[in-house]
């Protein structure tokens, strides 16, 4: 009897959440640089652990069970994303296979596919990175410090990790920039600098604390896919650092 319940619970989530459930790929616009994500906007929730993806030719299919959590998936514009991993320039189908919670009866409900292009690198010499080059970044000589660095496609921001002349934890955030290239084609990252304070994590949230100044311009130059040079001027101080990915 309690098998009937669970599996009649089932059947009717399915049939109330179909119309509402969709898929998009994020990024919108991928290139090989990106790692590709499924999204899945739903009311519901899946188990993370029970996730697989598999790829035949250009169509990738990824399987989920499906959970019953009283809190997950009931706030409007819900969704999970499942990864698909950085891929080559070319046309994709995606689809998802969205299985019964484990113990229970039901169908397995295909969604989808959505359609999706990789497009091409960009050519030499744009004005477009060639590389990924998210990653944790520090000079081995310095531990203490970090600068990470965040990017899509050609979109990048960097947040520098450092501490302040009292010895405080400090923030500075290379939040808006462009690539260009130097006289000697060299590409470079560069833009405006900000300090970000807010209030105290311990307390309650207080949105009046938040404050973001501009204080100087920062220049991120790859010189490898795993060296860079950040330079900066930042607080009336110019300063110059050979950093590398942080090995794990």
């Amino acid at each position: 009897m309690l098998g009937k319940i669970v599996c009649g619970c089932w059947l009717a989530l399915l049939g109330s959440g179909l119309a509402a459930e969709q898929l998009s790929i994020n990024p919108a616009t991928p290139t090989p640089l990106d790692l590709v994500r499924l999204r899945y906007t739903h009311v519901g929730c899946t188990n993370a652990d029970s996730v697989t993806v598999a790829q035949s030719a250009n169509r990738i299919t990824v399987q989920a069970d499906r959970v019953f959590l009283p809190d997950c998936g009931t706030i409007n514009g819900y969704f999970e994303d499942f990864t698909l991993g950085r891929l080559p320039a070319g046309e994709y189908d995606a689809e998802l296979i969205v299985n019964p919670p484990h113990g229970t009866l039901g169908p397995s409900v295909l969604i989808g596919p959505v359609h999706f292009t990789v497009a091409a690198l960009p050519p030499p010499g744009s004005l477009h990175p060639h590389e990924n080059y998210g990653d944790m970044w520090w000079n081995p000589q310095e531990s203490g410090w970090a600068l990470n660095v965040f990017q899509s496609g050609d979109k990048l921001i960097a947040v520098w990790a450092v501490y302040d002349a009292a010895g405080d934890a400090t923030w500075y955030a290379l939040l808006s920039g462009s690539w260009f290239r130097d006289a000697s084609n060299a590409l470079h990252y560069a833009g405006t600098v900000y300090r970000t304070t807010g209030p105290y994590w311990g307390g309650a949230y207080d949105p009046a604390a938040t404050t973001i100044t501009a204080v100087g311009t920062a220049d991120f130059l790859p010189t490898s896919t795993s060296h860079a040079q950040f330079s900066y001027t930042i607080q009336g101080i110019t300063g110059s650092k050979a950093i590398e990915r942080f090995r794990f």
